[in-house]
């Protein structure tokens, strides 16, 4: 799968199987993460991997969004030593894109109890966590093609040289 395609097809996955995930796809995923584009190269990312069903139960009750960690094979918190985002966005799409090619889904989820995240998780205070992602082997197949009208259309979010507002 090329990265065009892989974009176009990403969807996010909320129900999974109780397949396992191998271990070696885990560790590639993780080395896809640890390469992500940082700001100034700080990497301010901790990954934390759980793979405990308690865990991830505890941790789905979280926030109102978190609840795909419930039935996920692992999740990974996304840790950051500082609280500028885009660098744990990006680490984000990078573990999402390769756990797509190598055939497991995924889903971020918002931890919208993030102390309550910390504590069960043992995360320091001084260390921001605010994002997880869900992985694991889809209970159901995501469509081949994408819903019609799932995305705004290319001139709507795009503006050139200027930004001009749409009639």
């Amino acid at each position: 799968m090329n990265v065009f395609e892989a974009i176009r097809t990403k969807r996010a996955v909320r129900s999974y199987t109780d397949q396992s995930v191998p271990e070696d796809h885990l560790h590639q995923i993780l080395e896809a993460g640890r390469h992500a584009q940082s700001s100034m190269n700080r990497q301010p990312w901790t990954f934390l991997v759980i793979r405990d069903r308690e865990m991830l139960k505890k941790l789905s009750e979280c926030g109102t969004y978190a609840g795909p960690l419930s039935g996920a094979a692992f999740g990974i918190a996304l840790v950051s030593s500082d609280g500028w985002p885009f660098d744990i966005g990006q680490a984000a799409a990078y573990l999402q894109l390769a756990a797509l090619e190598l055939g497991v889904s995924s889903c971020l989820v918002w931890l919208g109890e993030a102390e309550k995240a910390k504590t069960l998780l043992g995360i320091p205070a001084d260390r921001y966590l605010e994002m997880a992602i869900a992985f694991g082997y889809a209970a159901q197949p995501s469509p081949a093609k994408p819903k019609p009208g799932g995305r705004r259309p290319f001139d709507e979010v795009v503006r050139w040289e200027h930004y001009t507002l749409l009639e």
